[in-house]
C-alpha cells in the first residue's frame, strides 16, 4: 500500500494538478425511460454497466506509465420485431505521460478492445485506437489541451480533433474539465461532502454482431449518442463517492449495417464516402439516468 500512495503521489504531481486525489475506479450504472420506434408502436430501454480501473505506474521523474482495463454491457432492441440484445465492450490502455517543460507535457494512449454481440476475443471484434494530448500550463490551476483520437472503427477509420482545458478557482470550489467534442465535466463545490455538476460525453463507438439475422455475411452496429446530464455528488467516506445523473440524450441511433457497408472516413460528426444502407429503424432520443460509484485516494 505504502509503494501504490508513492506512485499516485508522483502522478498527481507531475500532472500539476491542484487536487490530492486520484480516482482509481469507476463504476456506472444506466437506464433509460421506455423509448418508442419511429415507425412501429414498440418501445424500448436501454441498460449499461460500465468499469473503468486505472493505476499509474512511475518510471522516472518526467515519464509516467499509464494503465488501465475497462468493460461495459448494453442491454437493449436493436429493431422492434427483435428481442434484447447485449452489446459487450472488453479492453485494455497502455500509455505514457511525458513532462517536457516547466509549461508543456504530452499523453499519448493506446486502447485495444473487443467489440461485440457475443463475449468472445476475436479478431473479428478487435478494435485498436490511440489518442495523443499536449498539454500546456498557463497556471498551476488553468492548463490548454489539444490533441487528437483515432479509432479502427467497424466502417472504418475515425479521427476526431480535440480541444480542451482544465481549470480550477483559486477557492477550489469551481472545476471545469474539457476535451471537447468528446467530453466535458463543470461542477461547483457546494461544502465538504456534496458537489454540483453537468457533464457532456458524445463518443461513438461500433459493435461487431454475430448473433443476430442482419445479412448474410454479418453486421455491425454504429452507436451515436450526445448526453447531457446534471448531477450531485455525495462523498459516503474518504475515498468513495456516489454520483446521481439526470439527463437526455440527443440525436441517439443504434444503427445496424451489413459488415461490408463502410465509409472512406469519419472526421469527427462528419462521414465522408457514407453510402450505407440502415438495416433497422431508429428508436427515439429520450431521458436517461446514472448513477456512479468513485472509488478515490486522498493524499491529505
Amino acid at each position: 500500500m505504502k509503494y501504490t500512495l508513492v506512485v499516485l503521489i508522483g502522478f498527481i504531481s507531475f500532472q500539476s494538478f491542484t487536487q490530492n486525489y486520484f480516482d482509481i475506479l469507476n463504476v456506472t450504472y444506466t437506464n433509460t425511460t421506455a423509448n418508442d420506434f419511429e415507425i412501429i408502436d414498440t418501445q424500448t430501454t436501454v441498460k449499461e454497466l460500465a468499469l473503468e480501473l486505472d493505476f499509474p505506474i512511475i518510471i522516472n521523474d518526467k515519464t509516467i506509465l499509464l494503465t488501465g482495463i475497462f468493460a461495459n454491457k448494453t442491454k437493449l432492441k436493436l429493431s422492434s420485431d427483435m428481442p434484447y440484445t447485449n452489446l459487450n465492450v472488453l479492453g485494455l490502455k497502455v500509455g505514457v505521460n511525458k513532462t517536457l517543460s516547466d509549461s508543456w507535457s504530452s499523453t499519448f494512449i493506446v486502447y485495444s478492445k473487443f467489440a461485440s454481440d457475443i463475449t468472445k476475443l476475436s479478431h473479428e471484434h478487435l478494435q485498436v485506437a490511440i489518442l495523443s494530448i499536449f498539454t500546456n500550463k498557463k497556471e498551476d490551476n488553468f492548463k490548454y489541451k489539444y490533441g487528437v483520437y483515432a479509432n479502427t472503427e467497424k466502417y472504418g477509420l475515425i479521427v476526431v480533433p480535440i480541444f480542451g482545458l482544465f481549470y480550477l478557482s483559486d477557492n477550489k470550489k469551481f472545476e471545469a474539465n474539457l476535451n471537447l467534442p468528446i467530453n466535458g465535466d463543470v461542477n461547483y463545490k457546494i461544502n465538504k461532502k456534496t458537489w454540483l455538476g453537468m457533464r457532456f460525453d458524445g463518443l461513438g463507438t461500433t459493435y461487431n454482431l454475430v448473433d443476430q439475422n442482419y445479412g448474410t455475411k454479418g453486421a455491425y452496429v454504429s452507436k451515436t449518442s450526445n448526453e447531457l446530464v446534471s448531477y450531485f455528488r455525495y462523498k459516503l467516506s474518504k475515498s468513495i463517492y456516489i454520483n446521481t445523473k439526470v439527463g437526455y440524450a440527443i440525436s441517439r441511433n443504434y444503427k445496424v449495417f451489413d459488415s461490408e457497408d463502410k465509409i472512406d472516413l469519419a472526421l469527427s460528426s462528419f462521414y465522408f464516402g457514407d453510402n450505407r444502407t440502415q438495416l433497422n429503424e431508429r428508436f427515439k432520443d429520450g431521458a436517461i439516468f446514472k448513477l456512479e460509484l468513485l472509488y478515490r485516494l486522498h493524499f491529505d
